[in-house]
């Protein structure tokens, strides 16, 4: 309930924002990351390894990054991640990164700032209406995904020309301003997100951001019963991004828990797929 209200309350007050405002987050890409990586995991279609690097606070964010079976020379590579209440081996989450892997592409999944590993006194993060904080998590959020690609491209297996960027939910609301701000993604799907942040300021609001992503490509898939991030949040997002974008509604509730969930992880993966290959000398 306080997610909807959140939503609703920032749709009522559409503030005008000072454009002289501080950029959305800032990182330090010379700090050190200190990475470390330990193999976990070893199926018949990746390999995965438990990571860790620092994020933009100096905490350690840990990950999961899953490589594929198979591997020539470096590839491409996506960060996948989860919505407000989840962390990184959520079911979707590792369902996606599976299907990633499975078209070969190396795929990390990171724990959001005070979520699965991360979870502070906190517990949930700050409160919806502590804006303030929001903010500053939000840029935290931003800035950490900024690290992960950081560490990716410090990977001899990543081709650090094809980048790519899952969020779901309030992993796709933080990673469309994200993306918006890092030329590095080459590609992005959100995957029931939406705008009109505006109590958060117009730097953060993805409504603001995410014409700044076009064009490169753009996928959003929302869902038509969705009770959190409602259809005039996820059209708004959808109408600032751009007739490039690719738009696609599914008859379902927010977690599309009527639907074929690897049908629709397979459609997104292929998306990524599609878009991160390399081109040729002559461009295509």
């Amino acid at each position: 309930m306080k997610y909807i209200l959140a939503f609703a309350i920032t749709a009522t007050l559409c503030l005008a924002v000072d454009p002289r405002a501080e950029p959305p987050f800032k990182v330090d890409h010379k700090a050190p990351l200190k990475t470390a990586a330990k193999i976990v995991e070893r199926t018949a279609g990746f390999t995965k390894y438990r990571v860790e690097f620092n994020g933009i606070e100096g905490d350690r964010v840990p990950g999961y990054l899953y490589l594929p079976k198979e591997i020539h020379g470096p590839v491409p590579a996506v960060l996948v991640q989860h919505g407000i209440g989840d962390k990184k081996h959520a079911k979707y989450i590792v369902e996606c990164c599976r299907m990633l892997t499975a078209r070969g592409i190396i795929a990390l999944a990171i724990d959001a700032p005070e979520r699965g590993e991360r979870k502070g006194p906190d517990k949930n993060g700050p409160a919806m209406w502590n804006l303030p904080a929001v903010r500053r998590w939000f840029q935290q959020h931003c800035g950490d995904y900024s690290r992960a690609l950081d560490y990716l491209t410090t990977r001899p297996d990543v081709d650090a020309r094809r980048l790519g960027y899952v969020g779901f939910s309030w992993g796709a609301v933080t990673g469309i301003t994200y993306a918006a701000h890092d030329d590095r993604v080459r590609a992005v799907t959100s995957v029931v997100g939406g705008g009109l942040l505006n109590l958060l300021g117009k730097k953060l609001d993805p409504t603001h951001n995410v014409a700044r992503i076009t064009p490169r490509p753009l996928l959003f898939l929302n869902a038509t019963k969705d009770q959190i991030v409602l259809r005039p949040f996820a059209t708004a997002l959808h109408k600032a991004a751009g007739k490039s974008a690719v738009v696609k509604w599914y008859e379902t509730d927010h977690t599309f828990s009527d639907t074929d969930l690897p049908k629709i992880m397979g459609m997104l993966s292929d998306f990524m797929k599609q878009n991160l290959q390399a081109k040729d000398s002559n461009g295509k």
